[in-house]
């Protein structure tokens, strides 16, 4: 099993703060549990970045991530909790996931392509196996990250075509405006 740890250390891109402790597989269940472990003594605080001692870890949560094959694949960890002198007992935000989420940043990316690509936000729903609310809640954190993203600074000067009913009238082809083909 030691390279199969292996394997899935490299393709979650894992810093050395964390491991892939133990990788389950059921074939009954469709499923595959990586487990991963904070190995790090030291982590970030997530409201000012400041390193700070671990005071402890948090209840064990699962993260949705890209399907193994035709597999669901969880990651599951107890997040180090960082003792912060300015804020005191915080959970650390995993490398994977945004703060309180459910599922891996990856996953989430590819739930946005697939709403977009379906007709529907229940039909991609259906194709993702998640809920009408798990996509609800994904589209509304897509749209957070890109208002994050967006140039707040104010708009200094903002100008229209001036349109007059001449410019709305269809005029006649002249030659220069004709496309033509070759002989």
């Amino acid at each position: 099993m030691g390279s199969l740890r292996t394997h899935y250390a490299r393709l979650f891109e894992l810093d050395d703060a964390w491991e892939v402790s133990d990788v389950g597989f059921s074939v009954e269940d469709h499923r595959v549990e990586i487990r991963l472990k904070s190995v790090r003594g030291r982590v970030r605080c997530p409201e000012c970045g400041q390193a700070c001692g671990i005071a402890d870890h948090a209840e064990e949560r699962r993260w949705r991530h890209l399907d193994t094959m035709q597999f669901v694949t969880e990651l599951v960890a107890r997040l180090p909790r960082c003792r912060c002198p300015e804020h005191g007992v915080k959970t650390v935000i995993p490398p994977w996931a945004a703060k309180h989420s459910r599922f891996t940043l990856l996953f989430e990316l590819l739930a946005i392509e697939v709403i977009q690509a379906c007709r529907t936000v229940k039909a991609a729903a259906k194709l993702l196996r998640l809920s009408w609310n798990s996509m609800h809640t994904i589209m509304a954190r897509a749209v957070e990250r890109g208002l994050e993203r967006r140039d707040a600074r104010a708009i200094a000067h903002f100008g229209l075509p001036v349109l007059t009913p001449s410019l709305l009238q269809p005029s006649e082809p002249t030659q220069d405006s004709v496309l033509r083909r070759p002989a």
